[in-house]
């Protein structure tokens, strides 16, 4: 069964994922930092976004346009979008502060920064086995706005009809820019820096109380856990592979 909706589509992406990946040599501590940021996005989404998918460094929420009161709407997507970014500061500033191990995706966390593009449209939800997947031109449009000439890493991004909706965010001024999107042309943008306000509120709000001693322990053991699994992996692997080919000669995929 489909339905047509009207809906906000939002993307939270992970700014220098790729980079964090690539330059750390320990790339499974790497991927675990950047699990729980996700995970910690996901619930900070809730409950006003539903999870559309998870897009490897990205997390793709919509909800549901209300009519019934826009302005109350409006604000309160606004306030969630905050949330995301205040949630993901914070999660960051956790990981730099606990006990972690010493390996350079550990201590590289704070490189990584937020950035979440907006827009507002009409989507076909179709069920396909147990999931739901959203389709349709907004769908495209929002995705292609990850792919934009903006040079900052932390930042909001929408478009004209999201704009117009919300007049602003959190008072700050917005940069209007034309994007040429593939596939879609010039569409028009407004930019939100979110630098200075993230870094005002972190200051001035309450602080989270320090990570108790358990869960920084916990996290610890979960990396050096991941880091023998992965050891244990690289030479089994390696062992097994060399005494089949030993036998059997060269392994051709299927």
């Amino acid at each position: 069964m489909k339905s047509t909706q009207g809906v906000i589509l939002l993307l939270a992406d992970i700014s220098g994922y790729t980079r964090f990946i690539r330059q750390h040599q320990a790339a499974s501590h790497a991927r675990m930092i950047v699990v729980r940021l996700l995970k910690a996005l996901v619930e900070a989404s809730k409950p006003l976004f539903e999870l559309a998918e998870i897009e490897g460094d990205a997390v793709f929420l919509f909800t549901s346009v209300s009519e019934e009161n826009p302005e109350g709407f409006a604000s309160r997507v606004k306030q969630h979008m905050l949330d995301l970014f205040l949630k993901f500061d914070r999660e960051v500033r956790t990981l730099q502060k606990i006990r972690r191990c010493d390996c350079d995706a550990c201590n590289g966390v704070g490189e990584l920064k937020l950035k979440q593009v907006l827009h507002q449209g009409e989507v076909t939800i179709e069920q396909i086995d147990k999931f739901e997947k959203l389709f349709g031109l907004d769908v495209i449009i929002v995705h292609r706005m990850l792919k934009n000439s903006v040079e900052a890493s932390e930042y909001v991004m929408m478009t004209d009809p999201v704009y117009r909706a919300f007049g602003d965010f959190h008072g700050i001024e917005p940069e209007r820019r034309i994007e040429q999107f593939e596939g879609i042309g010039a569409v028009e943008t407004f930019v939100f820096y979110t630098s200075a306000l993230l870094e005002e509120l972190y200051r001035t709000g309450p602080q989270q109380p320090p990570s108790p001693r358990r869960a920084s322990i916990g996290w610890l053991l979960k990396l050096q856990a991941r880091s023998l699994l992965d050891s244990m992996s690289s030479h089994f692997g390696r062992s097994s592979l060399d005494k089949e080919k030993a036998f059997t000669g060269p392994i051709h995929s299927r």
